[in-house]
């Protein structure tokens, strides 16, 4: 758990409280309820972005494609569910191809969600085609939801690489641009590496039929998981 102190804090609180109101009419409770004055502007250039149920592009997927598009260097993905939609497969593929250095954690053997990981796993060998490297967390549930740029941007939130934290969920995003920032997540991505299992194009290829017929019945379904 990381803790988050600097003037966008404040962003932070209005998501909170924009959930909150829907729930409980109490705003405001003065007995308990603090709003301490927070640091001033440091150096790191920090944004905060919201996700909510849409039609068309939220603001989470405008975020992926945009860091996506962006990247010139590498770009390196930790989520939990991995369900790229069209459009977020396409920036993948294409970020790939044009010579940049794609690199994507995901839970193993120990995915809380197998239905979802089937959905996802369907995208996999024209990710790798196109040079995706993907990996497998062998020792334990993983959860984290970070994302690398070029050494230089950050995106840490809530949001997965799934149509639901894309376009039916509530989500809440924070960028920053510090390399020192990158830097220790680029560290932890590689500890973590340590400890999985790459996904290998042809071994990949020679998977059971079963899990290929469970891969397409699953797919269909991915624009709802």
């Amino acid at each position: 758990m990381a803790r988050h102190r600097s003037s966008c804090t404040a962003e932070v609180r209005t998501a909170f409280l924009d959930n909150w109101i829907e729930t409980d009419e109490t705003l405001f409770d003065a007995t308990v309820d603090r709003f301490p004055d927070q640091p001033q502007p440091g150096s790191t250039v920090i944004q905060i972005v919201r996700g909510s149920s849409e039609v068309g592009w939220s603001d989470i997927s405008t975020l992926f494609l945009a860091l996506l598009e962006l990247a010139q260097e590498r770009i390196r993905i930790t989520t939990a569910y991995f369900v790229p939609d069209a459009r977020l497969h396409e920036r993948l593929a294409d970020a790939a191809e044009r010579g940049v250095r794609v690199e994507v954690l995901l839970p193993g053997p120990h995915a809380d969600k197998r239905f979802v990981q089937l959905a996802g796993e369907s995208s996999y060998a024209r990710l790798m085609e196109c040079g995706v490297r993907l990996w497998n967390f062998q020792q334990s549930m993983l959860h984290a939801k970070i994302m690398t740029i070029d050494g230089v941007a950050a995106n840490v939130g809530s949001a997965n690489f799934n149509s639901r934290s894309t376009k039916l969920d509530e989500e809440i995003n924070l960028v920053a641009f510090d390399p020192e920032l990158v830097r220790v997540l680029d560290a932890h991505f590689e500890e973590d590496l340590e400890r999985s299992e790459e996904i290998v194009a042809g071994r990949w290829g020679r998977r059971p039929l079963p899990q290929r017929a469970y891969e397409r019945a699953a797919r269909l379904f991915r624009h709802e998981i």
